[in-house]
């Protein structure tokens, strides 16, 4: 932290020196706008960004030589770093194409404009000041809530492909949350004036939505090994009935976050040991491969859970 002393200006102005780390970082000069925002007692001071100097920013991946996992995480950073354009490369793309494209599908808004046998463009028309972290994480929260039902329903029937499609779907948004929630931080003047969010919001935000996310993760693993018990009927009538309770205590867990409520998350927060007492009690009636396999991926559940409470009962006041 660094100190600056305030100096009178004129009769009625005061000023203030800039450290010169922060300019040059930012590549400030004289003559360049800054933006002020009040915020409480506090004053923020931020680079002004032009929308053109926002659109111009493109990424070039070449992708020979690398498997598609590598190529995956490196357009899915891209599209969280918020460059409006991705460029792939490459003599082996024409041995990639379907799987290219799939990639591009599993982006919210980045579209595929030009394909030739060695490239392929890609470009996002977002309007990132118009996107909504709230709405982000309500649409997620909703798919979750319907994996956690689809999940029960699983040790019964077989429905483990429309939990892996949901499971997907919570991971686009994810990507536009955790991309949303990057660009308030580099626009916080933006984030403070349109939705009332500083950067400790911003974190807590984030938190959520990857909370979420490992959520759906954990609800799509567990239906996946609960669609093969083969166990007895009074074994799988205790499982459902915990993944019951787990679903409810999601539901009173996000609850507690709408509402800010700080009492209820602590008290759902003593949940988690009775929970794990409860498929220790299962666990131990059951000696087959894919149950206790289903109900370890509970116990991840569960702890997914407890953290996403925690956010809400350490969320800073200021």
């Amino acid at each position: 932290m660094e100190y600056r002393k305030l100096i009178s200006f004129g009769k009625s102005s005061f000023v203030v020196s800039l450290p010169k780390a922060w300019l040059v970082q930012n590549k400030l000069k004289k003559g360049d706008l800054l933006y002020l925002e009040e915020n409480g007692p506090n004053l923020m001071l931020s680079k002004s960004t032009t929308k053109d100097e926002e659109e111009e920013k493109t990424k070039v991946i070449n992708i020979d030589g690398k498997d598609l996992l590598l190529i995956t995480r490196e357009v899915n950073s891209a599209y969280i770093l918020n460059y409006r354009t991705v460029i792939l490369k490459g003599r082996e793309l024409k041995n990639k194409v379907k799987e290219i494209q799939q990639l591009f599908q599993n982006l919210i808004a980045l579209e595929v404009m030009e394909q030739a046998s060695n490239s392929v463009i890609a470009r996002d028309f977002l309007n990132m000041e118009q996107v909504s972290i709230e709405e982000l994480i309500h649409k997620m929260d909703i798919i979750a809530r319907t994996m956690l039902k689809e999940t029960i329903s699983s040790i019964s029937k077989d429905n483990y492909e429309n939990i892996n499609e949901r499971d997907r779907d919570v991971n686009r948004l994810y990507f536009l949350l955790y991309r949303t929630v990057l660009y308030n931080l580099e626009h916080l003047s933006h984030a403070l004036k349109k939705y009332g969010l500083g950067p400790v919001d911003l974190l807590n935000k984030h938190l959520v939505g990857r909370y979420i996310e490992l959520i759906a993760d954990e609800a799509r693993r567990t239906a996946r090994f609960s669609r093969l018990i083969k166990g007895n009927a009074k074994n799988k009538a205790a499982l459902i009935s915990c993944l019951g309770k787990v679903e409810q205590y999601y539901i009173e867990t996000m609850k507690a976050h709408y509402a800010n409520d700080v009492e209820l998350a602590l008290k759902l927060s003593c949940s988690k040991e009775e929970f794990i007492k409860e498929l220790d009690a299962i666990d131990y009636k059951s000696q087959e491969i894919s149950f206790v396999t289903a109900t370890s991926r509970v116990r991840r559940l569960i702890s997914h859970i407890h953290c996403l409470g925690q956010v809400t009962y350490t969320r800073s006041n200021y």
